[in-house]
């Protein structure tokens, strides 16, 4: 058990290393700003993570080389993710962007699990060493401190098959190499060219170089953090929409098809089923309510609160939002709160799909709902052929009725957390039951923003401390999905 704890800190220990790296950088960035304030913040915090991380490695020493446990793995991805959102919080709190300390976790959980959901009114008031540091924290947690953490454990004289476990306990893990850890490098190359494609095409936009930075992580990263008050809408640019839509996409797609089809494998990415039905989704899903909006009567207002008649604006700003909240994304360009209510049940819907599974995205994922739909189909072929063997394939492959059960649990297990979620949040009076719901499905699906109160045009800051505490338990439980953090919970983890 002591080995176990050593190997344990170990990852916490870079983790926090690698942390205080980026906000010396933001400290920099805030002293070429003559934000002298925030950078000293900056420094301060690099200084109380680096003080922990002194303090976890006096318990750390060790030179044997032990493989973590798979129950080791499971703690260690929960107490990763915590410690993350917790020294991410600092700069917040100490700069006074953010004076309490509850909103400063809550605007750090958020970063990190790229949920977007803010409590911030005023975003545009910020130092821009402190946005600079709301960006990277997507940045970070897009990319997954677990699957960077993979990716150097051999550094650390620690095996990681059991930690890519921990963190990726959906229908499929598959590898792309026979070694874990080549998966993961691979995984983040992939990440840091994204980014750089990115940036690069929203600079070109007119954006600077911040702007760019920050939406290009979000949009792949499928977080939502913006540094304007009114997301993207801000700067009414059509190039910049599409370019983001596309993003948004990229970042929902299974990044382990994204690089096989990138190494020539073009077969795996067309002809992958989750793809194409996330794909089909998104087409008439996003041809509806563009057809809803385009035969409003007196048209449809984006978030300024400017009137669009045109097909084109119709279809630019109906598949903006869809792609947003079906890649768990949370951008926005207009407020769907205002929109015609066929749309808007639309919308919903997306909340309760997401992206595929080895995606920076959030969600129930599509590939769940596959396994769902074939097999409720099964189940009536069954009445009608009592006597019928029935196998179910996805990309040709069988898949046991183990990984059906297991599926089948997470959707239950998943609602029930949304449903006791959402009644702890109806608890401050602050919000109505649908309200209240949304506000879970935006925590817990990584999406962001709800209905209502908090829609896109709003914002958390108005929760009593208890409910954002609540959300943001949620957004760590659902970008760990779910099991991964309740599983430590349960009484059978802790027997031998």
């Amino acid at each position: 058990m002591i080995h176990q704890l050593r190997l344990i800190l170990r990852p916490i220990i870079f983790i926090n290393l690698l942390l205080s790296v980026l906000m010396v950088l933001c400290g920099v960035y805030g002293l070429l700003n003559h934000e002298r304030e925030a950078a000293v913040s900056f420094f301060q915090s690099t200084a109380f993570a680096i003080v922990l991380s002194i303090i976890m490695g006096m318990f750390s020493k060790s030179r044997e080389k032990k493989i973590i446990t798979i129950r080791s793995g499971f703690v260690l991805v929960v107490l990763v993710w915590i410690f993350t959102c917790f020294i991410g919080a600092v700069p917040y709190y100490l700069s006074g962007s953010i004076p309490k300390i509850v909103d400063a976790l809550f605007e750090s959980v958020s970063g990190f699990t790229t949920v977007g959901a803010s409590i911030l009114t005023d975003i545009e008031s910020l130092p821009s060493s402190i946005l600079l540091w709301r960006a990277l924290t997507h940045w970070i947690g897009g990319g997954g401190i677990v699957v960077l953490s993979v990716a150097i454990l051999p550094l650390l004289g620690i095996g990681g098959t059991h930690l890519m476990q921990a963190e990726t306990t959906g229908v499929t893990k598959e590898k792309l190499t026979p070694r874990i850890t080549q998966t993961a490098k691979y995984i983040w190359i992939l990440y840091l060219i994204l980014n750089i494609i990115g940036v690069a095409l929203l600079h070109h936009g007119g954006m600077n170089y911040l702007d760019a930075f920050t939406h290009a992580s979000s949009a792949i990263a499928t977080g939502g953090f913006s540094n304007k008050n009114t997301s993207v809408g801000y700067f009414q640019s059509a190039y910049i929409d599409w370019i983001i839509i596309g993003f948004m996409y990229i970042g929902s797609l299974n990044f382990l098809v994204l690089i096989k089809a990138l190494k020539g494998n073009l077969k795996s990415f067309f002809y992958d089923s989750e793809i194409r039905v996330f794909t089909l989704i998104i087409i008439v899903i996003s041809t509806i309510v563009s057809l809803l909006l385009y035969f409003e009567p007196e048209g449809f207002k984006d978030i300024h609160g400017n009137v669009h008649t045109s097909l084109y604006d119709a279809f630019r700003f109906g598949t903006f939002q869809v792609v947003s909240i079906i890649s768990t994304t949370g951008f926005a360009t207009a407020d769907y709160n205002i929109w015609n209510p066929a749309a808007q049940i639309l919308i919903f819907l997306m909340f309760f799909i997401g992206g595929s599974s080895g995606s920076t995205s959030g969600g129930i994922k599509v590939i769940r709902h596959i396994i769902m739909f074939k097999q409720a189909v099964i189940n009536i072929k069954s009445l009608i052929h009592p006597k019928g063997v029935f196998t179910m394939r996805i990309n040709n492959r069988p898949i046991s009725n183990s990984v059906v059960i297991i599926v089948m649990g997470f959707v239950i297990v998943y609602f029930t957390t949304l449903f006791v979620g959402a009644f702890i949040v109806a608890l401050s009076g602050a919000l109505t039951p649908f309200e209240s719901i949304s506000a879970m499905l935006g925590a817990l699906g990584t999406t962001g923003p709800g209905f209502g109160a908090v829609g896109p045009a709003g914002n958390y800051g108005f929760l009593p401390d208890f409910a954002k505490v609540t959300l943001f338990v949620s957004m760590i439980i659902g970008r760990l999905e779910l099991f991964t953090v309740l599983v430590i919970f349960s009484p059978w983890f802790w027997k031998k």
